[in-house]
């Protein structure tokens, strides 16, 4: 019996039960989803780094002995230690890409991870290993030759295999803005391949023990390296551990506002049922039904949309979702395997949202359980009004027909009016963020090339290129002298690696603050990004200690200044600055506004072209606009499932006072008006407080970028009034539709209705 009657309820209800089981579902769907692919991520990088024995601890020198590697094996936290001679050859190929050689002692640490070809055999003198995406785009394979030139020496060697590394996950882009894989690689090759007598310059070690305190331990042992790098602020790692935080924080913030929804819609729904259902229940009760048998029937529709919802959302989630994220990603991260992953959460997150909605239909149910057959029988009385102080202001009797009808419909359901503007909201909150992505990545592009960075060529300079050479192309192309080094940065017991920019202010490179204005540069400045200065706790005027990546010389400078850098983070200051401090200026590149460089210029190694530099961001960009996409349509079926279902109920809820409008003369055009004018003035209420508390999500994700990445806080007026446009045009057209019933509603049967 109490089957038969959840099923005609669940049908006659349907609207209402099939939202909250969409809204499970999404939330369900959008947290395990987007979870399983960045828990999933997460994995299987942890994966591959045990595989391939990753360091987490790098060391930079001169010169490194056995006895040195001797010291660090004797320490009880290592786990293993490997030298390696590292250093960047050109490619003689098209685009004269940099190629990043690892000569390898035993291949024990930081392993070689093989795809093509065959292992890495430390006994071949003529073979070379080469990165599995670099040689893809250089129509490389197994068995080809490959010339590298280094420091004034050229080899050659045999293509013997292709593969990855661990230390190359994400490659860290050195002459543009993503990584390009025609002008950047690595390879890896036998200490005996190096045509000389090797000199070791880098130490990777594997250590269990928190890195900082083996830094510490490590100053009691030895003191003959230059630069000391953890993992913590490995390049390739702080990149990947970026784009983890960012995807956790969507999958766990977005599906609060599906389940806050669904949650609301199934109180609302339950208490309407409970209330058209007195009678049925108080007959129930009468024939001999307990309490317990009743209570666990209404609960039983909770359960049944929630469990169904959510075992879908489970099951669809991981199937769907990262596969969406998987190809652009592979773009830019080398791992040999792609999965979801799992987390308990994944199981904990649904069963909250089941408990939930349980106590959330028990509240609405509880209160007519206690009450004796009798009574239940009895009709509800109506609700006294609360208006009735206001009903006698002059102010309300100024007010049309059409808000006093609706003030009073408002105060009567205000559950539903609440789950209304709480949809909306979240609703806005997406659809603020999709946009605001959006913008900020077009703000970004426009900043970094417009606003900050005004040439048109960037003249990649030749590791041995001389001083007379520089000053020919700059004299040529009346270009700027540009160095960018790798750095260490400490203040108040946090250290930090980052980027150390010099060049003279001429215009074609023009620092910026937040906001995007020009700020002083000039001989004496110390300028600090706003980034790293947030990461290290700096304010202008506090002192900071720092040095140059393979040198052991540290410098105490005094910050004057902090600056805004899209893609840049670390430090800025004039040649004559570095001068001052004992440290040589050593360009890298030259920057011009010519575009037509001759190439075959002695000193060059190669040219970065602005269009080419665009491309790239735009390359990167591919993510965050998958991201944008998702977000608008979750936040278009968000709004169309709330509006619809709960206009749907409203309607029902208010079908014999639309009779009754129609009996006494008001025409449907009116009664549609009144109808409208209460949704649309919730949606915007809903969107009004949707704005900050979007611009407050927005600023959340965009916080998540990484520590190389910093976006401002500037948003297009024009996409608000986008959003607006969107949330009010679903509004009517949903409501406009379910208006249209108003012309079909009998008039007989409706008033035929007891009262509610």
């Amino acid at each position: 019996m109490l089957y038969k009657k959840l099923i005609r309820d669940l049908s006659s209800h349907k609207l209402q039960f099939i939202a909250i089981f969409l809204m499970v579902f999404l939330a369900v769907f959008i947290y395990v989803g987007i979870g399983s692919e960045a828990f999933g991520f997460d994995q299987e990088v942890k994966s591959y780094y045990n595989e391939t024995n990753m360091a987490n601890v790098w060391l930079y020198g001169d010169s490194f002995n056995s006895v040195s590697v001797d010291k660090i094996n004797n320490m009880s936290s290592v786990e293993g230690v490997e030298r390696q001679l590292s250093l960047t050859a050109k490619g003689d190929m098209s685009y004269d890409p940099d190629v990043d050689l690892r000569f390898v002692e035993n291949n024990s640490v930081a392993k070689y991870y093989p795809i093509t070809g065959s292992k890495l055999n430390l006994s071949d003198e003529d073979g070379i290993w080469l990165d599995d995406k670099f040689a893809k785009a250089h129509n490389l394979k197994v068995g080809d030759d490959i010339t590298l030139k280094f420091n004034g020496t050229e080899i050659t060697k045999t293509i013997r295999g292709t593969g990855y590394s661990p230390e190359y996950v994400f490659e860290v882009p050195t002459k543009s803005i993503v990584p390009d894989y025609r002008i950047q690689g690595f390879g890896y090759l036998s200490h005996e391949a190096f045509p000389y007598d090797i000199q070791y310059n880098t130490i990777l070690i594997r250590t269990n023990e928190n890195t900082s305190k083996f830094h510490d331990d490590l100053d009691d042992v030895m003191d003959d390296y230059n630069t000391f790098l953890s993992i913590e602020n490995h390049g390739s790692h702080k990149t990947i551990i970026s784009e983890i935080d960012q995807h956790m924080m969507m999958a766990d913030m977005f599906p609060i506002i599906f389940v806050v929804v669904a949650l609301l819609i199934l109180l609302t729904t339950m208490a309407r049922i409970i209330t058209n259902q007195r009678t049925i229940i108080g007959t129930l009760k009468s024939l001999g039904f307990s309490n317990r048998k009743l209570i666990f029937h209404y609960l039983s529709y909770a359960l049944l949309l929630t469990v169904s919802g959510s075992i879908l959302g489970y099951i669809l989630g991981p199937l769907l979702l990262p596969q969406l994220f998987y190809p652009s990603m592979s773009e830019f991260y080398s791992l040999p395997y792609w999965g979801p992953g799992f987390d308990i959460s994944f199981i904990e997150v649904p069963i909250a949202i089941i408990v939930l909605s349980v106590l959330f239909a028990l509240m609405a149910i509880y209160s007519i359980t206690r009450e004796s057959p009798a009574d239940a029988l009895e009709s509800k009385a109506p609700k006294i009004s609360k208006l009735r102080f206001i009903n006698k202001t002059s102010l309300w009797q100024k007010l049309s027909f059409n808000l006093k009808w609706n003030i009073r419909d408002i105060n009567r359901s205000k559950v539903r009016s609440f789950v209304t503007v709480v949809g909306i909201l979240g609703c806005t909150v997406l659809l603020i963020c999709g946009f605001g992505m959006n913008d900020g990545m077009y703000e970004l592009e426009h900043w970094q090339f417009t606003g900050i960075n005004h040439y048109n060529s960037q003249i990649v300079l030749e590791d041995n290129a001389s001083s007379s050479q520089i000053d020919s192309i700059v004299n040529k192309y009346n270009g700027t002298r540009v160095m960018t080094s790798s750095i260490e940065i400490k203040h108040d017991g946090i250290e930090k690696t980052t980027t150390l920019q010099s060049y003279n202010a001429t215009g074609i490179i023009t620092p910026n603050n937040q906001y995007e204005n020009q700020i002083p540069y000039g001989n004496d400045s110390v300028l600090l990004s706003i980034k790293s200065a947030e990461l290290l706790g700096v304010n202008v005027g506090d002192r900071i200690q720092w040095h140059i990546s393979g040198q052991d010389k540290w410098v105490n400078s005094t910050v004057t200044g902090i600056s805004a850098d899209p893609s840049t983070q670390g430090l800025l200051m004039t040649p004559h600055k570095l001068d001052e401090l004992g440290i040589n200026f050593t360009p890298s590149t030259v920057v011009s506004y010519d575009r037509d460089i001759d190439e075959n210029l002695t000193g060059i190694s190669t040219v970065n072209h602005v269009d080419d530099l665009e491309r790239s961001w735009n390359e990167l960009t591919g993510v965050f606009y998958l991201i944008v996409g998702v977000l608008l349509v979750f936040s278009l079926v968000l709004a169309i499932i709330i509006l619809y279902s709960l206009g749907m109920l409203s309607f029902i809820e208010s079908e014999r006072s639309f009779a009754t409008l129609k009996v006494i003369g008001f025409k449907s055009k009116a009664i549609q008006k009144i109808f409208l004018t209460k949704n649309l003035f919730l949606s915007i209420i809903g969107f009004i407080i949707g704005v900050p508390l979007g611009l407050y999500v927005l600023r959340m994700m965009l916080d998540t970028a990484g520590e190389n990445y910093y976006y401002p806080n500037t948003y297009s007026p024009l996409s608000i009034v986008y959003s607006f446009v969107i949330v009010i045009f679903v509004s009517l057209a949903v409501n406009l539709l379910l208006s249209r019933q108003i012309r079909r509603i009998d008039m007989v049967q409706s008033l035929k209705k007891g009262r509610e």
